[in-house]
């Protein structure tokens, strides 16, 4: 098979000349069996917030346009809140999967637990979310403490087990006003990353072997910051200090943990949203209090789409699109992967 695989190689590049033609075997990047548990945001969340019988704000993601671009799930929305697939699923393409493992709001048998448990919902952070479904970290932590110790999930998975970590998209920060004192920002600001630091320490003494936590982007440059410009051509300078403050704060606690990668989202952002399409989203709305999905009472869109969302890289006022996390993950892989092969 090898042999064969060689040969079609070299042939496909007889014939392509000098275009770029890139040859490998399916999952070929795998170096072991990884279990994938994911906890946090809407960055990670691969829909396990329930379909609802209405569109809204929280339900968006399984509503059109979400979903638009994935053609590997038919070009249908699966409650990610993006247009195709999130941070979640590009990491367990690394780690050789097809996508996120399976939410733990659908899980049925022990054995959809064999890649792994994906526990992230939309609008969480290390303080509780708006409604009771909306899930803390620490509440999400907690399920699976309650999984291990129910034998769902082995030593052998845990052995080699990998668990990502967002506190990212800044549900913790978004009530943060221009009232709010340094001195109450900075106290805040402590208590969010000491939260992150507690769920990683909790991840390791359940056994997960290797820990990845996701930086603060610049969220400043995010839309529903930006926006408040004409044309989103200004970053909000406020929101780029708070998020580099809550990063400098979260590597200094995470130093000396082993075992432990911070991925870098703040400068990946920065620079592919700078290549791409800036702080616009894709799904756009003239009103700042409607969102990507909202339909008035008469079924009206009250959204925009632009016409390529493969050039864009947000979606909507928080989360990019498919092909922002691809260049994302792409440009994080080969730390990723001596992370973990270390």
């Amino acid at each position: 098979m090898r042999k064969t695989l060689l040969v079609v190689c070299f042939l496909l590049i007889l014939g392509a000349g000098s275009r770029h033609v890139e040859c490998r075997r399916h999952r070929e990047r795998r170096r072991k069996d990884y279990t994938l548990f994911v906890f946090g945001d809407s960055f990670v969340d691969a829909g396990n917030l329930p379909k609802s019988s209405g569109r809204s704000r929280v339900s968006r993601g399984w509503y059109y346009p979400y979903g638009s671009s994935d053609s590997s799930h038919g070009n249908q929305a699966t409650g990610r809140l993006s247009d195709g697939l999130v941070q979640s699923d590009f990491l367990a393409q690394m780690l050789g999967m097809d996508e996120s493992p399976p939410v733990f709001s659908t899980l049925r048998t022990r054995a959809e637990v064999e890649n792994g448990i994906n526990f992230a919902v939309p609008f969480s952070g290390v303080m509780n979310g708006r409604q009771e479904e909306q899930l803390s970290l620490r509440e999400q932590i907690s399920q699976f403490g309650e999984f291990v110790d129910h034998g769902s999930v082995d030593d052998k998975q845990l052995e080699n087990s990998v668990a990502l970590l967002s506190v990212s998209n800044g549900h913790d920060y978004s009530h943060v006003s221009d009232t709010t004192s340094d001195r109450q920002l900075d106290a805040y600001i402590d208590d969010v990353t000491d939260g992150i630091v507690e769920g990683v320490k909790r991840l390791q003494e359940i056994g997960v072997s290797k820990v990845l936590v996701n930086s603060m982007p610049p969220l400043g440059c995010s839309p529903w910051r930006a926006r408040q410009s004409v044309g989103y051509a200004q970053c909000d300078g406020a929101g780029n200090t708070l998020a580099t403050t809550h990063n400098r704060l979260l590597r200094r606690k995470l130093d000396g943990l082993e075992d432990v990668h911070v991925l870098d989202l703040y400068n990946s952002f920065n620079s592919l949203a700078r290549s791409m399409s800036g702080s616009t989203p894709c799904c756009d709305t003239s009103d700042h209090n409607a969102y990507c999905g909202q339909l008035d009472g008469n079924g009206r869109a009250q959204y925009t789409v632009c016409a390529s969302p493969g050039d864009s890289f947000y979606w909507d006022n928080e989360n990019p699109t498919q092909a922002g996390w691809e260049a994302v993950m792409d440009r994080l892989q080969a730390n990723i992967q001596d992370f973990l092969a270390a």
